[in-house]
């Protein structure tokens, strides 16, 4: 079934001829297939389900793409360290639901990757249980040809702590979506991605945080380096709802311009039900600064070796937080393709 669908749709909407409060693309379900994609999962402390959950979220065009794609949905529950490998071999949509097990403190890095031919799709819904810790790192590399959306949802609970690396360079155009409710005293939610995009690569960004209970934190931040004739746009949603009293969150961005054809649109949004709350965003855009480069001039490096090393600097705090040697080698080799 062939259809059109309204994706990242920003929960505040602004002037329409800014084309920033979602975007329009089409989608044909029928050619998506579960069996091109292979999941592989490891670690110990995983225990799957039939269960049903249910994200008290209002439906998107995000959910009706995946009920329309009927993907076999697992559900896990971990207690330890786990590594999900998501490699597509054509067109197809995948769903999990995760669930962090009770005062558990677990690792999860997960990677999509390979040829999805000209749609590729991932839901993930992650539930934090209370007191519980997790670490999540996700790495996209697919190829240079596909379309890519994410679609990411979370609760936390009463005093867990989400932490989210995200690393993004590869497909043509990704839509990257996170929405998580901090539906517990004390949650605190981070959030940091980083991308470089070459070519005519789009990346289209909308992050969502929730604060419902008390006392809740919130930090978002995305950075990333653009360049030939690339484009970006960052939607970052801050919403404290009634009776967050004593909720915190910032949303930040650090974007370097390297040509005059690139395009970066920035669309923070602080939405305010509650009194007693804190909201901070900023953004920095722009090429790297003369004095960077002169400093680097004179210790050697000529002005092309300079703008790749600081690129460079960029990712090394994302790459090095990424324990397995083999991902840390392609993410690595993926960077330098670009910087040739």
């Amino acid at each position: 079934m062939k259809g059109s669908f309204n994706v990242n749709t920003s929960p505040s909407l602004t002037f329409a001829k800014l084309n920033m409060n979602g975007d329009n693309v089409g989608i044909d379900t029928g050619k998506l297939n579960r069996d091109n994609v292979r999941q592989v999962i490891t670690g110990g402390g995983i225990t799957e389900s039939d269960e049903r959950i249910v994200i008290p979220l209002p439906k998107t065009d995000e959910d009706r793409i995946f009920e329309l794609a009927e993907p076999a949905e697992k559900v896990m529950r971990l207690t330890e360290d786990a590594s999900i490998i998501l490699e597509f071999c054509g067109e197809s949509a995948i769903q999990r639901v995760i669930r962090v097990a009770s005062k558990k403190t677990v690792n999860v890095i997960e990677v999509t990757k390979g040829c999805g031919g000209d749609q590729a799709l991932c839901s993930t819904r992650y539930i934090l249980e209370e007191g519980s810790r997790l670490k999540l790192i996700r790495i996209q590399i697919l190829d240079k040809g596909t379309l890519y959306i994410d679609d990411l949802k979370a609760v936390l609970e009463k005093d867990s702590y989400l932490e989210v690396v995200r690393i993004d360079l590869g497909s043509h155009r990704s839509y990257i979506g996170s929405h998580v409710l901090l539906d517990g005293k004390n949650a605190e939610y981070k959030a940091h991605g980083d991308y470089l995009l070459n070519g005519d690569q789009r990346l289209d960004i909308n992050m969502i945080a929730d604060h419902i209970a008390p006392d809740t934190v919130s930090d978002m931040r995305y950075d990333g380096v653009l360049i030939d004739s690339a484009s970006k746009l960052f939607r970052g949603t801050l919403d404290f709802k009634s009776g967050c009293k004593g909720a915190k969150g910032s949303e930040n961005e650090e974007v370097i311009l390297l040509s005059e054809d690139v395009i970066n649109q920035s669309l923070p949004i602080i939405l305010c039900g509650e009194e007693d709350v804190e909201g901070n965003h900023g953004a920095s855009v722009g090429k790297i600064s003369d004095e960077i480069i002169y400093y680097l001039a004179t210790r050697g490096f000529d002005e092309e070796s300079a703008t790749k090393l600081i690129i460079r600097s960029k990712f090394n705090t994302a790459v090095s937080q990424i324990y397995d040697e083999k991902i840390r080698g392609d993410l690595t080799r993926r960077i330098e393709e670009v910087l040739k």
